[in-house]
Protein backbone atom coordinates (compact mmCIF):
# COMPACT_ATOMS: atom_id res chain seq x y z
CA UNK A 1 0.00 0.00 0.00
CA UNK A 2 1.42 3.39 -1.04
CA UNK A 3 0.57 4.95 2.31
CA UNK A 4 2.86 2.61 4.22
CA UNK A 5 6.32 3.72 5.30
CA UNK A 6 7.80 0.23 5.16
CA UNK A 7 11.29 -0.29 6.56
CA UNK A 8 12.37 -3.13 4.25
CA UNK A 9 13.67 -1.03 1.31
CA UNK A 10 15.39 1.34 3.75
CA UNK A 11 17.37 -1.30 5.60
CA UNK A 12 18.32 -3.51 2.64
CA UNK A 13 21.15 -1.18 1.60
CA UNK A 14 22.37 -0.76 5.17
CA UNK A 15 22.47 -4.50 5.79
CA UNK A 16 24.36 -5.02 2.52
CA UNK A 17 27.01 -2.59 3.77
CA UNK A 18 27.06 -4.34 7.14
CA UNK A 19 27.57 -7.73 5.48
CA UNK A 20 30.47 -6.36 3.45
CA UNK A 21 32.12 -4.93 6.57
CA UNK A 22 31.72 -8.25 8.38
CA UNK A 23 33.10 -10.15 5.38
CA UNK A 24 36.17 -7.91 5.21
CA UNK A 25 36.76 -8.15 8.96
CA UNK A 26 38.50 -11.23 10.35
CA UNK A 27 37.62 -10.54 13.97
CA UNK A 28 34.63 -12.02 15.77
CA UNK A 29 31.92 -9.47 16.58
CA UNK A 30 30.21 -9.68 19.95
CA UNK A 31 27.10 -8.00 21.34
CA UNK A 32 26.00 -8.34 24.96
CA UNK A 33 22.39 -7.63 25.94
CA UNK A 34 21.25 -7.26 29.55
CA UNK A 35 17.61 -8.30 30.00
CA UNK A 36 15.84 -7.76 33.31
CA UNK A 37 12.42 -9.23 34.01
CA UNK A 38 9.94 -11.01 31.78
CA UNK A 39 8.05 -8.24 29.99
CA UNK A 40 6.66 -9.70 26.78
CA UNK A 41 7.60 -6.68 24.68
CA UNK A 42 11.18 -6.75 25.97
CA UNK A 43 11.47 -10.47 25.25
CA UNK A 44 10.14 -9.86 21.73
CA UNK A 45 12.68 -7.10 21.06
CA UNK A 46 15.60 -9.14 22.39
CA UNK A 47 14.64 -12.22 20.39
CA UNK A 48 14.45 -10.15 17.20
CA UNK A 49 17.90 -8.68 17.85
CA UNK A 50 19.38 -12.08 18.66
CA UNK A 51 17.90 -13.63 15.51
CA UNK A 52 19.28 -10.86 13.29
CA UNK A 53 22.72 -11.18 14.86
CA UNK A 54 22.63 -14.92 14.19
CA UNK A 55 21.78 -14.30 10.52
CA UNK A 56 24.79 -11.99 10.21
CA UNK A 57 27.24 -14.22 12.09
CA UNK A 58 27.41 -11.91 15.12
CA UNK A 59 27.84 -13.48 18.55
CA UNK A 60 24.94 -12.19 20.67
CA UNK A 61 24.87 -13.06 24.39
CA UNK A 62 21.80 -12.31 26.53
CA UNK A 63 22.36 -11.92 30.27
CA UNK A 64 18.95 -12.44 31.87
CA UNK A 65 17.96 -11.43 35.41
CA UNK A 66 14.82 -11.60 37.52
CA UNK A 67 12.70 -8.50 38.16
CA UNK A 68 13.98 -8.16 41.73
CA UNK A 69 17.68 -8.14 40.83
CA UNK A 70 19.82 -5.66 42.78
CA UNK A 71 21.35 -2.68 41.05
CA UNK A 72 24.86 -3.63 42.20
CA UNK A 73 24.74 -6.94 40.36
CA UNK A 74 23.76 -5.21 37.12
CA UNK A 75 26.54 -2.62 37.54
CA UNK A 76 29.08 -5.38 38.23
CA UNK A 77 28.03 -7.16 35.03
CA UNK A 78 28.30 -3.95 32.99
CA UNK A 79 31.79 -3.29 34.38
CA UNK A 80 32.78 -6.84 33.51
CA UNK A 81 31.56 -6.38 29.93
CA UNK A 82 33.24 -2.96 29.70
CA UNK A 83 36.58 -4.56 30.61
CA UNK A 84 36.17 -7.46 28.16
CA UNK A 85 38.01 -6.33 25.01
CA UNK A 86 36.25 -9.03 22.97
CA UNK A 87 32.86 -7.33 23.52
CA UNK A 88 32.11 -4.71 20.84
CA UNK A 89 28.79 -3.45 22.15
CA UNK A 90 26.61 -3.48 25.26
CA UNK A 91 22.92 -2.64 25.57
CA UNK A 92 20.39 -2.77 28.40
CA UNK A 93 16.88 -3.63 27.25
CA UNK A 94 14.43 -0.99 28.43
CA UNK A 95 12.24 -0.31 30.32
CA UNK A 96 13.72 -1.41 33.64
CA UNK A 97 11.87 -2.35 36.83
CA UNK A 98 11.03 0.75 38.87
CA UNK A 99 13.45 -0.03 41.72
CA UNK A 100 16.43 0.32 39.35
CA UNK A 101 17.95 3.71 38.48
CA UNK A 102 17.83 3.62 34.69
CA UNK A 103 19.99 6.71 34.12
CA UNK A 104 22.68 5.48 36.52
CA UNK A 105 22.80 2.04 34.92
CA UNK A 106 23.04 3.42 31.39
CA UNK A 107 25.77 5.86 32.46
CA UNK A 108 27.95 2.93 33.56
CA UNK A 109 28.19 1.53 30.03
CA UNK A 110 31.42 2.47 28.27
CA UNK A 111 30.68 5.37 25.90
CA UNK A 112 32.24 3.56 22.96
CA UNK A 113 30.30 0.36 23.68
CA UNK A 114 27.01 2.25 24.14
CA UNK A 115 25.56 1.08 20.82
CA UNK A 116 22.04 2.02 21.96
CA UNK A 117 23.22 5.64 22.12
CA UNK A 118 21.61 6.27 25.51
CA UNK A 119 24.65 7.16 27.64
CA UNK A 120 24.24 10.68 29.09
CA UNK A 121 27.39 11.75 27.23
CA UNK A 122 25.96 10.70 23.86
CA UNK A 123 22.58 12.28 24.65
CA UNK A 124 24.32 15.45 25.84
CA UNK A 125 26.13 15.86 22.53
CA UNK A 126 22.78 15.63 20.73
CA UNK A 127 21.45 18.39 23.00
CA UNK A 128 24.36 20.56 21.84
CA UNK A 129 23.68 19.72 18.17
CA UNK A 130 26.93 17.77 17.92
CA UNK A 131 27.51 14.24 16.65
CA UNK A 132 27.56 11.64 19.44
CA UNK A 133 29.69 8.49 19.37
CA UNK A 134 26.44 6.66 18.62
CA UNK A 135 22.95 8.03 17.95
CA UNK A 136 19.99 6.44 19.79
CA UNK A 137 18.72 3.63 17.57
CA UNK A 138 14.96 4.24 17.42
CA UNK A 139 15.20 8.02 16.91
CA UNK A 140 17.85 7.54 14.23
CA UNK A 141 15.73 4.84 12.57
CA UNK A 142 12.72 7.19 12.46
CA UNK A 143 14.78 9.94 10.81
CA UNK A 144 16.24 7.50 8.27
CA UNK A 145 12.68 6.44 7.37
CA UNK A 146 11.57 10.04 6.86
CA UNK A 147 14.64 10.79 4.74
CA UNK A 148 14.26 7.68 2.58
CA UNK A 149 10.65 8.56 1.72
CA UNK A 150 11.56 12.23 1.11
CA UNK A 151 9.19 13.48 3.77
CA UNK A 152 9.70 17.18 4.46
CA UNK A 153 10.08 18.02 8.14
CA UNK A 154 11.11 21.67 7.85
CA UNK A 155 8.42 24.05 9.13
CA UNK A 156 6.16 21.10 10.03
CA UNK A 157 4.15 20.90 13.24
CA UNK A 158 5.33 17.68 14.91
CA UNK A 159 3.44 16.28 17.89
CA UNK A 160 4.74 13.49 20.13
CA UNK A 161 2.66 11.27 22.38
CA UNK A 162 4.44 9.38 25.14
CA UNK A 163 7.48 9.95 27.31
CA UNK A 164 10.63 7.90 27.76
CA UNK A 165 13.94 7.39 26.04
CA UNK A 166 12.67 7.72 22.47
CA UNK A 167 10.62 10.89 22.17
CA UNK A 168 12.98 13.29 23.94
CA UNK A 169 16.17 12.58 21.92
CA UNK A 170 14.12 12.29 18.72
CA UNK A 171 12.49 15.65 19.37
CA UNK A 172 15.91 17.27 19.84
CA UNK A 173 17.29 15.60 16.70
CA UNK A 174 14.32 16.95 14.74
CA UNK A 175 14.61 20.43 16.27
CA UNK A 176 18.21 20.47 15.06
CA UNK A 177 16.80 19.99 11.54
CA UNK A 178 14.70 23.18 11.69
CA UNK A 179 11.20 21.81 12.05
CA UNK A 180 8.37 24.30 12.55
CA UNK A 181 7.36 23.31 16.07
CA UNK A 182 7.59 20.41 18.50
CA UNK A 183 4.85 19.50 20.99
CA UNK A 184 5.52 16.80 23.59
CA UNK A 185 2.48 15.17 25.18
CA UNK A 186 2.48 12.65 28.03
CA UNK A 187 0.09 11.18 30.57
CA UNK A 188 -0.09 14.55 32.35
CA UNK A 189 -1.13 16.48 29.24
CA UNK A 190 -4.72 17.71 29.28
CA UNK A 191 -6.85 17.56 26.14
CA UNK A 192 -4.26 15.68 24.09
CA UNK A 193 -6.62 15.45 21.12
CA UNK A 194 -6.53 19.23 20.79
CA UNK A 195 -2.77 18.87 20.16
CA UNK A 196 -2.82 15.81 17.90
CA UNK A 197 -5.55 17.14 15.62
CA UNK A 198 -3.18 19.95 14.60
CA UNK A 199 -0.18 17.71 13.87
CA UNK A 200 1.38 17.57 10.42
CA UNK A 201 3.50 14.68 11.69
CA UNK A 202 2.35 12.60 14.67
CA UNK A 203 4.90 10.42 16.47
CA UNK A 204 3.44 7.95 18.95
CA UNK A 205 5.29 5.93 21.59
CA UNK A 206 2.94 5.59 24.53
CA UNK A 207 2.60 1.81 24.90
CA UNK A 208 -1.20 1.79 24.62
CA UNK A 209 -2.50 -0.55 21.90
CA UNK A 210 -4.58 1.18 19.20
CA UNK A 211 -5.06 4.30 21.31
CA UNK A 212 -4.96 6.78 18.41
CA UNK A 213 -8.20 6.82 16.40
CA UNK A 214 -9.20 8.78 13.31
CA UNK A 215 -10.90 11.50 15.34
CA UNK A 216 -7.48 12.28 16.90
CA UNK A 217 -5.91 13.31 13.58
CA UNK A 218 -6.41 15.66 10.64
CA UNK A 219 -6.55 14.70 6.98
CA UNK A 220 -3.21 13.78 5.35
CA UNK A 221 -1.26 13.57 8.58
CA UNK A 222 1.95 11.52 8.60
CA UNK A 223 2.11 9.04 11.49
CA UNK A 224 5.21 7.37 12.91
CA UNK A 225 3.96 4.57 15.17
CA UNK A 226 6.75 3.42 17.48
CA UNK A 227 4.53 1.26 19.68
CA UNK A 228 4.57 -2.52 19.67
CA UNK A 229 1.78 -4.26 21.56
CA UNK A 230 -0.55 -7.25 21.43
CA UNK A 231 -4.24 -6.69 20.74
CA UNK A 232 -7.13 -8.71 22.17
CA UNK A 233 -6.48 -11.41 19.55
CA UNK A 234 -2.78 -11.57 20.53
CA UNK A 235 -1.84 -9.97 17.22
CA UNK A 236 1.02 -7.48 17.02
CA UNK A 237 -0.22 -3.91 16.77
CA UNK A 238 0.96 -0.37 17.36
CA UNK A 239 -0.24 2.50 19.50
CA UNK A 240 -2.29 3.69 16.52
CA UNK A 241 -5.48 1.97 15.36
CA UNK A 242 -4.16 1.36 11.85
CA UNK A 243 -7.43 0.15 10.31
CA UNK A 244 -9.34 3.09 11.77
CA UNK A 245 -6.95 5.82 10.57
CA UNK A 246 -5.65 4.45 7.26
CA UNK A 247 -8.16 6.27 5.04
CA UNK A 248 -7.33 9.59 6.66
CA UNK A 249 -3.51 9.54 6.74
CA UNK A 250 -1.01 10.51 4.06
CA UNK A 251 1.61 8.04 5.33
CA UNK A 252 1.90 5.69 8.29
CA UNK A 253 4.47 3.21 9.56
CA UNK A 254 2.92 -0.27 9.87
CA UNK A 255 3.32 -2.53 12.90
CA UNK A 256 5.08 -4.84 12.33
CA UNK A 257 7.36 -3.81 9.46
CA UNK A 258 7.90 -0.14 10.28
CA UNK A 259 9.99 1.36 13.07
CA UNK A 260 10.89 -1.94 14.80
CA UNK A 261 13.19 -3.30 12.06
CA UNK A 262 14.74 0.17 11.70
CA UNK A 263 15.69 0.13 15.39
CA UNK A 264 17.38 -3.27 15.10
CA UNK A 265 19.18 -2.18 11.93
CA UNK A 266 20.53 0.99 13.56
CA UNK A 267 21.67 -1.01 16.60
CA UNK A 268 23.65 -3.46 14.48
CA UNK A 269 25.02 -0.64 12.34
CA UNK A 270 26.28 1.10 15.50
CA UNK A 271 27.82 -2.20 16.58
CA UNK A 272 29.60 -2.72 13.25
CA UNK A 273 30.95 0.82 13.37
CA UNK A 274 32.80 -0.25 16.54
CA UNK A 275 34.96 -2.90 14.85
Amino acid sequence: MDKQLISKPVIENIYNNIKNKIKNNNKSIKLSIILIGDRQDSLTYVNIKKKKCSELGIDCSVHSYNNDISENIIIDKINELNDDISINGIMVQLPLPKHLNQQYILSEISINKDIDGLHPYNLGLIMMNKNPVHYPCTPLGCIKLLEFYNITIEKQNIVFIGSGMVNLPLSIMLLNKKVGSITLCNENTENIKEKTIKADILIVACGQPKMIKKDWIKENVIIIDIGINRDLNNKLCGDVDYDDVIDKVKYITPVPGGVGPMTVCMLINNLINNI
